[in-house]
């Protein structure tokens, strides 16, 4: 009897469902590898260094393209794509402009705006523009980022020389 019931339970033991164990995703490819967007391709390489550095008590940080006259919001699905990737980015809602600077309208903390403008292309895979933040209602250099399609994906430099040489 007692080796029938040892048996038994473990064919019970067989035929229970094993919870399957999450797995972690792995990293969600560069949006440089986009030919169709340069300019979201372009944000994504200046946010990227940025958060890639070892900043103590980072503020609120959000994106935008410059329109000639002020800041505004990235498409939905560009800002989307960049919250995905980079998920201490705010969306533009969140950061607004005051007298004193750029603030986030939830914690009413200093916010910093990252801000691609003049934007252009010579051709489908060669595209510039001058990139920089705000913050506490200074503006950091604006530099000129060079995107160059490889075949593969976009890739960017930045002139050394200053927006104003």
């Amino acid at each position: 009897m007692k080796l029938f019931a040892a048996a038994a339970l473990l064919g019970l033991a067989a035929c229970t469902v094993q919870p399957e164990v999450a797995s972690t995703p792995g990293p969600l490819p560069p949006l440089a590898q986009r030919l169709d967007a340069p300019r979201l391709a372009m944000i994504e390489h200046v946010l990227a260094g940025y958060f890639a550095s070892d900043i103590t008590n980072p503020p609120t940080v959000c994106a935008s393209w410059h329109d000639g006259r002020e800041e505004e919001a990235l498409p939905p699905a560009d800002e989307t794509a960049l919250i995905a990737r980079f998920p201490q980015l705010a969306p533009m809602s969140r950061c607004s402009r005051t007298a004193n600077g750029w603030r986030d309208t939830e914690t009413d903390q200093p916010a910093l705006v990252f801000t691609l403008h003049n934007f252009t292309c010579a051709s489908e895979e060669s595209c510039s523009a001058w990139g920089g933040y705000r913050s506490n209602g200074a503006n950091s250099m604006s530099y000129l980022y060079r995107g160059e399609w490889n075949g593969d994906k976009w890739e960017f430099t930045r002139d050394p020389r200053l927006i104003a040489e």
